[in-house]
């Protein structure tokens, strides 16, 4: 396994989403397109997510199923951007990714509200 630490793993995804999200940023500052604000903000958001990850996931543990949609539609959007610039393969990787950040948003946010669930039960008093 190439992270043995789950966390760790967690952290990286949502770097590495940020960075893709910040160098298409800066391709269309450079090209001089206005949507380069758009992309910039929402890199730095992520980037600031990952970082803050294990206090934001102690408060919510469905937070990594939100992210993974989030990142997925900014997925999208970047495929949409490609595709109308004319590219012709980048954009498609773009969607594959896209998809797999909605599966992930899946299971990761149904897994984190059942252990949300879980450990609420848990700490309830018993009668």
């Amino acid at each position: 396994m190439l992270f043995k630490n789950k966390e760790i793993l967690q952290r990286m995804v949502h770097m590495l989403s940020g960075g893709m999200i910040l160098i298409h940023a800066y391709e269309k500052y450079e090209s001089g397109h206005a949507s380069h604000a758009f992309f910039a903000i929402a890199g730095l958001l992520f980037l600031t997510i990952a970082l803050l990850h294990p206090i934001i996931e102690k408060k919510a543990p469905w937070v990594d199923g939100v992210f993974f949609f989030i990142e997925g539609v900014l997925s999208l959007f970047v495929a949409y951007d490609f595709f109308h610039m004319g590219k012709k393969g980048l954009p498609f990787a773009y969607v594959v990714a896209g998809l797999l950040q909605f599966f992930s948003a899946y299971k990761l946010g149904k897994k984190g509200i059942q252990n949300h669930h879980h450990q609420s039960t848990d700490q309830t008093p018993h009668s």
